[in-house]
């Protein structure tokens, strides 16, 4: 209960901001976003829960579009946005996952201040407190390798992702050294596409396919504000098959760890 109270006064705070920023009275943006001065006054004051569909309209009065609702979508308590919630579910249940990304290292393998860099420079507006969140969901995602028996994790990487300085030099190093240490445990298997492959099929998007026992298998592909899971047979089948062309497109394992190694050693 005294979380969900937090929460609300943190979004509350939020929308007085937005609000003075922009020259509204309360009674001026709750005739606008149509609702009571009264109960605007109380999501203000954090007083009572918000529901999101009220957050939306206030963005839309606002001119904020976005900033508001995202607040909200992170105020979960796990540091996770609500839309990626169900796929964290996925994600704890599944006995495999499929990773593949073109321009970073899969979020079950960052490390903290690698994951920290990208959402501050993602995310400027966001404030220290918001960014600490979103890196301490990131990082609990990790929990699931805990179990006695954890997930199997097959990732697929551009070499272009291990060469691009993120978060600086020192930062990379380190970041490479965690991918090298990850990929010795036998649940976790690294491949990375070279530069010099010609043929690479994943010039696309990053994409993560989930095996559950006793259920479909989940396609997850995410955008920069929302991701959607969906267990539709045709999408599935599309991705993982071009997860399998990825893996062929790729290093067998002891090269992809060689090359890993060979870039820490440039950085």
């Amino acid at each position: 209960m005294q979380k969900d109270r937090g929460r609300w006064i943190r979004i509350g705070r939020k929308i007085r901001e937005q609000r003075q920023r922009s020259g509204l009275s309360q009674e001026e943006l709750a005739k606008l976003v149509m609702v009571s001065p009264t109960m605007l006054s109380a999501m203000e004051r954090g007083a009572r829960g918000i529901k999101r569909d009220h957050i939306e309209r206030i963005d839309a009065a606002l001119g904020t579009p976005g900033t508001l609702t995202e607040l909200w979508d992170r105020s979960t308590g796990t540091g996770l946005p609500t839309w990626y919630e169900k796929v964290a579910d996925i994600e704890r249940a599944a006995s495999e996952i499929w990773e593949y990304h073109p321009l970073l290292i899969p979020g079950l393998l960052q490390t903290e201040e690698y994951a920290e860099h990208i959402f501050r420079v993602g995310r400027p507006r966001d404030t220290p407190a918001e960014i600490e969140e979103l890196v301490r969901g990131r990082m609990n995602r990790k929990k699931i390798f805990d179990r006695e028996r954890p997930p199997r994790l097959v990732v697929v990487v551009d070499e272009g992702v291990l060469r691009r300085p993120t978060g600086g030099r020192e930062v990379m190093k380190r970041q490479l050294g965690n991918l090298l240490e990850e990929s010795e445990k036998p649940h976790v298997s690294v491949q990375v596409v070279p530069y010099d492959s010609d043929h690479h099929p994943g010039l696309t998007n990053s994409f993560m396919l989930f095996t559950v026992p006793r259920r479909n298998p989940v396609l997850y592909v995410e955008t920069r504000r929302s991701g959607t899971p969906t267990d539709d047979s045709d999408a599935v089948d599309d991705y993982s098959q071009l997860f399998s062309d990825l893996r062929g497109a790729a290093l067998p394992l002891g090269a992809s760890r060689q090359l890993i190694a060979q870039i820490q050693g440039e950085f």
